[in-house]
């Protein structure tokens, strides 16, 4: 099993990120090619070249750059000028190849052109970029006078019903001219189909490789005729906008049975009424209607959404922005402080076959370009939806998010935030105006400090939340530049049953602590204290699918957000050990950040297994670590050194001692919490860690010359019983660790902590760090050596 999943789509014939297509300006899609009914495979491209970057000029004239990367990555963009499609295509990736086919040429697939005429990867590789060729080298089938009728055609040789020739690439607009006029005047099965020209097919260069195989069995030399074939028809779509004139869109057009059939997009900033061929079958349509294009910041917006359209025949669909309803949740008891609203509106549609169009709840930046994100960057502009019935093929989720801030939504001066996630899900309501009780909302009372520093602390940089929904996350919330010390925060769902929220904290330093993953009840009050103390290991297990920050999408989902995996334990002979550092005074305190410097070692019955910081190190993040395990019980010892890149001056150590054998207890995990093979039983290995709870300011000092506690607890890893008969003892040192004071015994207090007192210096430049050591051991001998240099600072 593979324990981080990468979110996203598997599936390779969709229009690659709608989204990312729309920030990009990229030209909307057109309809992906019919596909071969019956099962066939692909094999994969050629062995990737070197890094390049071409120019491809298609049969129909239309112009792509392609990019390929060390490992035979290909990325397309497409280039001004062209083909007559005004930029409509579509993109596809076919066993390592990429593929892009002009509308123009899309009701020709599968009938008279060949699909690996618009193989641009291997294009390439035939050497058929306009770098290295002027021309396209094609068969076509067909009498030579027909084949020279085609425009920027010449015949180099004809036999029979067929020609050799080539399409020369500054004529090639005329030829995509030909194919756009020709299906468009055409009806019924002459649709697809040019007169005279059986098929236009590639003809292989000399010396270049084999082209792959095509998935459309009409490309196959020995394929049937006739049966299979899809339908096409004339789809045409039109608005109105909310003021009654015709509208601009922004949106996407999706095949419900399979979105590799037809796939399109409304490209920003906007475009007015649009025709497309399509295969026959039922279409999802959504698109926001504006009152003039999205560059306007002054146009009105409305998403209109046609969830399920049917198309047997030519038909025509326009978009009534006029019918759409006000998003506009409120507080039922509002603070008296003014409020900031920003509001975002997330919906995915998704296919019989899974593809999806839309924009996730991660999908901010889509939001924004689609006009469906009221901020006051954006002018807070009203957001209006049309309301959906539910959906008979394929699934559809639509989500409100509203956040509130007092007085600001960044800044020291902000106050209290609210994060309101109307989680609606298979339709859009007729009324969206909730007035949500203060009884409804989760109360969230923070404590926020800066890391210890000799330079005045810019404070933190966000205090934000992720809200995990069975359809998608998003971490959209206010919190930028609070400030440091208590505050208070509220969040709400409507369906909190199935809601998670993971609060998170970025701290001065710009590392990004995470919290952790729970439930939160309307009515109950947590309280959660961030970046108190040095870093030091989590003992938290780790969760199996992480979100992932950028663009985000439809298929940006997080569906099993509280599976985990077990931080530490024993399978047969191999540890499996996923460390992570940055947690602060709570022990499930967590990040992902990089490191300034890492190394780890580890130790079997005395003597050195490995070392991951032998040789020519970098900064290593060990997780997972996969530890050699002897086949009887022996004794081991585990070393992690390591400095977090925004606090290197404050590195951490930890070293634990532990005796595991095969035999031991099996674990008892919750049902949410695996071993890293989910196939087998584990056992746990029993690290001790430490994480100190120190009385500091909200600058991570103490006062000089005073008594102080050093307080400190002691777990196991989590979901382990806590460690049993534990003793400790306590260091410090005031010269960044050159020297220890003498160990001093430990006080276990009731409440789990222990505590031992120390005598602050009076304060001076030489002595204005302090640093701690932790030497425990749990009674079943397993011990730990917490390390921590300039774990706070002195207060003169």
């Amino acid at each position: 099993m593979t324990i981080h999943y990468r979110l996203g789509s598997a599936r390779l014939l969709v229009t690659a990120g709608l989204a990312l297509a729309l920030a990009a300006g990229a030209a909307p899609a057109a309809a992906a090619p019919p596909r071969d009914p019956t099962p066939h495979t692909t094999g994969p491209a050629a062995t990737a070249p070197e890094a390049s970057t071409s120019t491809v000029t298609l049969l129909t004239g239309d112009r792509f750059q392609v990019d390929i990367d060390e490992r035979g990555g290909q990325q397309v963009s497409r280039l001004p000028g062209g083909g007559p499609a005004g930029g409509t295509f579509s993109q596809f990736t076919l066993g390592g190849d990429t593929y892009v086919v002009p509308s123009e040429a899309v009701p020709y697939l599968g009938k008279t052109i060949d699909l690996r005429l618009f193989n641009v990867g291997y294009l390439v590789r035939a050497k058929l970029d306009d770098e290295r060729s002027a021309t396209l080298p094609v068969t076509v089938r067909a009498g030579r006078a027909q084949a020279e009728a085609l425009p920027g055609t010449s015949v180099t040789a004809a036999a029979g019903s067929a020609a050799t020739a080539t399409v020369t690439k500054k004529e090639a607009p005329a030829l995509g001219r030909l194919l756009a006029e020709t299906w468009r005047a055409a009806k019924g099965d002459a649709v697809g189909t040019l007169p005279g020209i059986e098929r236009i097919e590639l003809a292989v260069p000399e010396g270049a490789p084999e082209p792959p195989p095509s998935p459309l069995a009409a490309d196959q030399p020995t394929a049937k005729k006739g049966g299979g074939e899809l339908s096409y028809h004339m789809l045409t779509v039109d608005s109105i906008a909310r003021d009654g004139t015709p509208g601009t869109m922004i949106g996407a057009v999706q095949n419900v049975s399979d979105g590799a059939l037809a796939t399109f997009a409304f490209a920003y900033p906007g475009e007015g009424k649009k025709s497309f061929m399509v295969p026959e079958g039922t279409y999802s349509i959504m698109a926001s209607v504006l009152t003039a294009p999205a560059t306007d910041l002054t146009s009105e917006t409305a998403l209109v959404i046609e969830p399920e359209v049917w198309v047997g025949a030519d038909t025509s669909v326009v978009l009534d922005a006029r019918k759409a309803v006000r998003y506009r949740p409120e507080l039922a008891s509002p603070p008296p402080a003014p409020l900031i609203r920003s509001e975002s509106l997330s919906f995915v549609r998704t296919s019989a076959a899974g593809d999806e169009t839309g924009i996730g709840p991660s999908g901010l930046l889509a939001g924004f370009i689609w006009q469906t994100y009221s901020d006051p960057v954006t002018g807070n502009p009203d957001l209006y939806v049309t309301p959906t019935r539910r959906v008979k093929k394929g699934d559809f989720k639509f989500t409100g998010f509203t956040l509130l801030a007092e007085n600001a939504d960044s800044g020291p001066e902000m106050g209290a935030t609210y994060k309101l996630v109307f989680a609606y899900g298979d339709t859009v309501p007729r009324e969206l105006t909730p007035v949500v009780r203060k009884s409804e909302l989760a109360t969230v009372r923070s404590t926020l400090y800066n890391t210890a520093s000799d330079a005045a602390s810019p404070g933190p940089v966000t205090r934000g939340s992720t809200v995990f929904l069975p359809w998608g996350w998003s971490d959209a919330s206010h919190g930028y530049l609070p400030a440091a010390g208590d505050r208070v925060d509220y969040v709400y769902s409507t369906r909190p049953n199935e809601t998670y929220w993971q609060h998170v904290m970025s701290a001065d330093t710009n590392e990004v602590i995470l919290g952790e993953r729970r439930k939160l009840r309307p009515g109950q009050t947590i309280e959660e204290v961030w970046n108190l103390g040095p870093r030091t290991p989590s003992a938290a297990a780790t969760y199996a699918q992480e979100t992932l920050l950028g663009i985000g999408g439809p298929s940006s989902k997080v569906d099993e957000p509280l599976l985990q995996v077990c931080l530490a334990c024993r399978q047969g002979s191999l540890g499996s050990v996923y460390l992570n550092g940055f947690a602060d005074s709570a022990p499930l305190h967590s990040t992902s950040e990089a490191y300034a410097a890492s190394r780890t070692t580890f130790y079997r019955d005395g003597k050195l297994a490995f070392d991951l910081g032998a040789g020519g190190y970098r900064p290593y993040r060990p997780m997972p670590l996969s530890l050699p395990l002897a086949p009887r019980p022996a004794d081991y010892r585990l070393v992690w050194d390591f400095a977090a890149q925004g606090n290197p001056q404050s590195p951490s150590r930890t070293e634990w001692t532990f005796r595991s054998g095969p035999r031991d207890a099996a674990a008892r995990l919750p049902r949410t919490v695996q071993c890293a093979d989910a196939t087998s039983r584990c056992s746990f290995l029993p690290l001790l860690f430490v994480h100190w709870d120190l009385s500091l300011d909200l600058d991570s000092r103490a006062r000089a010359g005073r008594r102080f506690d050093v307080a400190f607890r002691v777990s196991r890893q989590e979901h382990q019983a806590r460690p049993t008969g534990v003793r400790a003892t306590v260091e410090v040192s005031y010269d960044d660790g050159q020297t220890w004071s003498a160990p001093k015994t430990a006080t276990a207090r009731r409440d789990g902590t222990f505590t031992a007192p120390i005598k602050h210096p009076e304060y001076s430049e030489p002595v204005r760090w302090v640093s701690l050591r932790v030497k425990a051991r749990a009674g079943d001998g397993s011990t730990v050596t917490q390390t921590n240099i300039r774990a706070y600072r002195l207060a003169g």
